[in-house]
């Protein structure tokens, strides 16, 4: 446990991290799901790639609901409380792929954003240790965004 955090400033860390998990969790399930949906010319080195991205977010979830724990707040037990607080919203459809890499990458980049936000609140806490994994979570949405970009462009 983060004993080097007043409860005060831990529970405002898990309060980001925990809107943080709401949007990653949709991203996972958006990309997951334009991975079983993805046609077109590309479709063996795009179906690859989300789900090379999607793996690695399934990890990033994980990492984050175990930090959430660790600052000693509880995650939220279900799919519809994350529903709730996320700020990316759903996939109402399975749009063509080009449109899928659009969408995922505007995605990434918000994620992006907002690991950057949540490290610079851990930071203002002294948090090294979110700070460091929100790092490493922007590093890869950035990654992920460009690689989807370059998709898209001719």
């Amino acid at each position: 446990m983060a004993d080097n955090i007043s409860e005060s400033n831990r529970r405002q860390i898990a309060e980001a991290l925990t809107e943080y998990l709401a949007d990653v969790t949709i991203v996972y399930y958006k990309t997951h799901g334009f991975h079983w949906n993805i046609e077109g010319p590309n479709f063996y080195s795009l179906h690859i790639m989300l789900e090379k991205f999607y793996e690695e977010i399934w990890e990033s979830m994980d990492e984050v609901a175990e930090r959430i724990r660790a600052l000693g707040e509880k995650v939220p037990p279900g799919l519809s409380d994350l529903l709730k607080i996320a700020s990316i919203k759903e996939a109402e459809t399975a749009p063509k792929g080009l449109l899928m890499m659009q969408v995922l990458r505007g995605d990434y980049l918000a994620l992006a954003k907002k690991s950057h936000d949540v490290g610079v609140i851990a930071t203002s806490f002294g948090d090294t240790i979110t700070t460091d994994m929100m790092t490493e979570k922007a590093t890869f949405l950035e990654k992920a965004a460009w690689m989807l970009q370059s998709t898209i462009n001719d």
